[in-house]
């Protein structure tokens, strides 16, 4: 082609030179290139992971099943899972450390000393990379801040971003990646958003996004830099991840949390688990095989998943053990041969360093509690049920004075609660009158519960108190009289089953107002664990599949409540949950 030199044409010329040059740039590095990664080698790892351990530093007593008998054992603490996992690391082909999240909420230990225990004990392990949980915002940028900056880690969150105006702003990572046998490889971190966002307490200096679109950019992105395999770190729970996997291409690994999920067969000691499988292998959008895991809670378990790529970066094998951390001093002969024949249970010691620190903060926790932490004027009495003159110093006629007090700290404590609801027996005492020490609420409160939030419709609350009412009344437990907060209701005990509750009203919070309950509206319920798990006839609740675990400890939800006011005094009767009883 013959071109006529002239000014015009050398700038088209270099216009279209330039233009080419973009469209080849584009092209290596938003797929042309991608498509076929440039080979390394075979390489194998293992990945040793836990998640979701919630602040929960010692080994708690459980009741296991062997054989048909109960064998009570203490299980898992912070300084077993210490000691697993030195011990994988030192005996594993390049170790790969990932905690997924929830690090924090959940005991004493975090409502007294925040994550400042939590921490410590971390760091006397190394890890790879820690993913933000939903519950790590409970308290907060500034506190989360604190917790982070305390952490020898990378800390990852690829779709949340926190702008200058956070205390986060420089904490956080999209992701990370590490060498091992001098190949590469991408930890990605993702946390669960709408939870995070409307079920914890993020400022609104915190930006929050779709996790499956984050995942897919930064892969892509970090293909085009030659990386070939990919490790998701996920606090996105376990039926998120499989459709995670199945939506994305290059995701090779998904250790995974939020979702507390038991993996494995644990039948040989009465646990029954989500999936047997450990870990659970699916198909990718491009059909290569992705392998997920995630480490069940509180401590409990460490998991230890072996993986093997291929030269281009594919898993060709994974595979592996959920590892529960059993007490090394037990005696009992069952559970010992138990133990023998099932790799996955396994005897633990505890580190001697982690339990001279937990040792100290033990002493620390016991001085706390004799704190006080409020004032109480006159004695607020609890009868389970209204006239009832054996439970409690005097006959109250709408009941329990204390526990619509004690629904009302999870009503105020729950972000978004229509109302709250607390059985009669949950409630040990009535509250003494003069100083309140947090020791004087857990002996009122003595109870290992959290706070559980349902979505329920206004039928399913009808039928909620019904069966409650009828363990009352036709079953003789008084433990399962009904009180609650934003909500009231008539009473009426000489009826039958299903005709005892009537004239339900729900407190309109903007105008505060009760209103006639909608029946075809959906409302956000708060409760205690205990009767969220259907215990003392609230059958109800265990069939709802709509619900969410807030970790907030009961007890201390109320001790909130009375250091938010000068003197505690019984709610008003226009506010009480019993409008009247026959």
């Amino acid at each position: 082609m013959f071109i006529k030199k002239n000014k015009s044409t050398e700038g088209d010329i270099l216009k279209m030179i330039n233009k080419m040059s973009l469209i080849l740039c584009v092209a290596i590095f938003t797929g042309c290139a991608t498509k076929d990664l440039p080979a390394s080698k075979p390489f194998k790892t293992t990945i040793i992971h836990i998640n979701d351990h919630h602040s929960h530093i010692d080994g708690e007593k459980m009741s296991l099943k062997i054989n048909n008998k109960a064998v009570d054992v203490y299980i898992g603490g912070f300084a077993r899972v210490i000691s697993k996992i030195k011990e994988l690391q030192s005996n594993s082909v390049n170790p790969v450390t990932l905690h997924a999240g929830d690090a924090l909420q959940g005991t004493m230990y975090y409502t007294i000393f925040k994550g400042e225990l939590d921490a410590k004990l971390m760091n006397l392990i190394t890890w790879d990379a820690f993913e933000l949980g939903n519950h790590e915002f409970d308290d907060g940028d500034e506190e989360l801040h604190k917790f982070l900056k305390s952490l020898d880690t990378s800390i990852l969150a690829s779709n949340i971003k926190a702008n200058q105006k956070s205390p986060l702003y420089n904490d956080l990572k999209p992701y990370k990646i590490i060498t091992k046998d001098n190949q590469k490889i991408a930890i990605i971190g993702i946390d669960v958003a709408y939870k995070t966002k409307y079920s914890s307490r993020p400022s609104k200096n915190v930006e929050f996004f779709d996790e499956i679109q984050s995942v897919n950019k930064h892969i892509q992105e970090l293909k085009a830099e030659g990386i070939n395999k990919f490790i998701v770190l996920s606090h996105f729970g376990f039926e998120n991840d499989i459709k995670l996997a199945s939506q994305i291409e290059g995701v090779d690994v998904i250790i995974g949390g939020d979702s507390h999920t038991l993996m494995g067969d644990f039948d040989m000691v009465g646990l029954k688990s989500t999936t047997n499988d450990y870990p659970k292998i699916v198909k990718s959008k491009d059909n290569k095989k992705v392998c997920i895991a995630q480490a069940w809670q509180y401590s409990y378990l460490v998991g230890s998943l072996d993986v093997e790529f291929d030269k281009y970066g594919d898993v060709t094998k994974c595979s592996g053990e959920p590892i529960l951390l059993v007490d090394s001093n037990t005696q009992n002969r069952n559970l010992l041969d138990t133990v023998k024949s099932n790799s996955q249970l396994q005897l633990v010691d505890e580190d001697k360093k982690a339990l001279e620190i937990i040792k100290g903060y033990k002493s620390k926790l016991d001085k706390k509690q004799k704190e006080i932490v409020g004032f109480n004027k006159e004695y607020i009495g609890h009868n389970r049920i209204p006239l009832d003159k054996s439970d409690g110093v005097c006959s109250l006629k709408y009941g329990s004075e204390i526990a619509p007090l004690i629904a009302k700290s999870f009503y105020m404590k729950s972000k978004k609660a229509s109302f709250a609801i607390q059985n009669a027996g949950g409630v040990r005492s009535g509250l003494k009158s003069g100083n309140i020490t947090i020791e004087d609420v857990y002996k009122l409160l003595p109870f290992s519960n959290t706070l559980i939030e349902f979505n329920m419709s206004g039928k399913e609350v009808k039928e909620l108190l019904e069966d409650a009412f009828s363990s009352t009344f036709d079953k003789s437990s008084s433990g399962a009289f009904v009180y609650g907060y934003g909500i009231r209701y008539d009473v009426d005990s000489k009826q039958s089953k299903g005709n005892r509750v009537s004239n339900i009203e729900v407190l309109n919070k903007t105008i505060d107002k009760f209103e006639p309950m909608d029946f075809d509206k959906k409302y956000i319920v708060v409760t205690n664990s205990y009767i969220a798990d259907g215990k003392d006839g609230y059958e109800k609740f265990a069939a709802i599949k709509d619900k969410t675990d807030t970790y907030y400890d009961y007890a201390m939800s109320f001790v909130d409540l009375i250091k938010s006011r000068p003197n505690i005094v019984p709610v008003k009767q226009a506010y009480r949950p019993i409008k009247s009883f026959k």
